[in-house]
C-alpha cells in the first residue's frame, strides 16, 4: 500500500512540474506589445490669432488606443528657444486634442509625446502659420531685407550642419545609486549653449522610456543625475533642441 501511495505522489509531482514548465514556456513566448502608431492632424491652413484644433490619432495593432497614459504636444517656433508643452484632452475614440492660437506667423514644429501600454512614440511635424508680409518702403529697406534674407540663409545652413555629441560616460555605473551623466555638444567646432538637452533612458528589450532634463553646467556641457533601477544593458539617447537644431545621438551603457 505504501509503495502504491509513493508512486501516486510521484506521478502527481511530475504532472505539477510539467504544468509549471508549460506555463513558463507560454509566458516566455508572450508576444511583445505592438508599436504605437501616432499621426498628427492639423488644419490645412493656419492663420495668426485664430484658434485651431490639433489632434493626435493613436492606434496600436490597428486598434484605437482610448486610454493612453499621457499625450502632450510640444510646440515651438523655428529658431526660437522657448518650447510650450500642452497636455491633450482624451476624446475617448483614440483621438487626443488641444486648442491652440498662434500669435505670430512663421514655421513651427509640433511633437506629440505619447505614452501607452509601456510604449512611447514622439512623431514630429512642421507647420506654417500664415502671417502678413510688409512691403519694403524704399530701396534701402529692400537692401536691408536682402541682407537679412542672406544672413538667414547662412544661419539655416549653419543649423543644418552636423551636431557632435561627446558623451562623458562614468567609469562605473552601479544600479540603485545616483549616477552623473554629462554630454558636451558642439557644431562645426563651436559649442551649443543655452539649448534644451534631455536624456532618454531605457533598458534593453524594455519598452518603458524615461526622459530626464539636463542643465548646462558650463558652456556647451550639460549634466543630469539618474538612478538606474537594475543592473544590465541600458540605452541612453541624448536629445538637443535649439532653434532649428533638433538632433540626437544614442549610446549604450552597462550597469553593474
Amino acid at each position: 500500500m505504501k509503495k502504491i501511495l509513493s508512486i501516486f505522489i510521484a506521478i502527481m509531482l511530475l504532472l505539477t512540474a510539467c504544468s509549471a514548465s508549460q506555463d513558463n514556456k507560454e509566458d516566455s513566448l508572450e508576444d511583445p506589445p505592438e508599436l504605437l502608431e501616432v499621426s498628427i492632424s492639423i488644419p490645412e491652413k493656419i492663420e495668426i490669432n485664430q484658434e485651431v484644433t490639433i489632434e493626435a490619432k493613436v492606434t496600436q495593432g490597428g486598434k484605437k488606443v482610448t486610454d493612453a497614459d499621457e499625450v502632450k504636444f510640444e510646440i515651438w517656433q523655428s529658431r526660437q528657444d522657448e518650447h510650450e508643452m500642452l497636455p491633450a484632452q482624451n476624446k475617448k475614440n483614440g483621438i487626443y486634442a488641444i486648442k491652440k492660437t498662434f500669435n505670430e506667423g512663421g514655421n513651427y514644429f509640433i511633437v506629440a509625446h505619447t505614452t501607452a501600454n509601456r510604449m512611447h512614440s514622439m512623431p514630429k511635424k512642421e507647420i506654417i502659420v500664415a502671417g502678413s508680409e510688409k512691403e519694403p518702403s524704399s530701396s534701402a529697406d529692400g537692401e536691408k531685407e536682402n541682407h537679412e534674407s542672406h544672413a538667414e540663409h547662412e544661419h539655416t545652413d549653419h543649423h543644418n550642419s552636423e551636431v557632435a555629441f561627446e558623451f562623458l560616460e562614468p567609469s562605473t555605473i552601479n544600479s540603485n545609486q545616483p549616477t552623473e551623466l554629462s554630454t558636451k555638444i558642439t557644431q562645426e567646432d563651436e559649442i551649443i549653449s543655452e539649448a534644451r538637452v534631455r536624456f532618454e533612458i531605457w533598458q534593453e528589450k524594455e519598452t518603458a522610456h524615461q526622459f530626464v532634463e539636463a542643465k548646462e553646467i558650463s558652456p556647451g556641457t550639460y549634466n543630469t543625475e539618474y538612478t538606474f533601477p537594475s543592473h544590465g544593458h541600458f540605452n541612453v539617447k541624448i536629445h538637443v533642441e535649439k532653434g532649428n537644431i533638433h538632433n540626437h545621438t544614442e549610446k549604450s551603457v552597462d550597469v553593474e
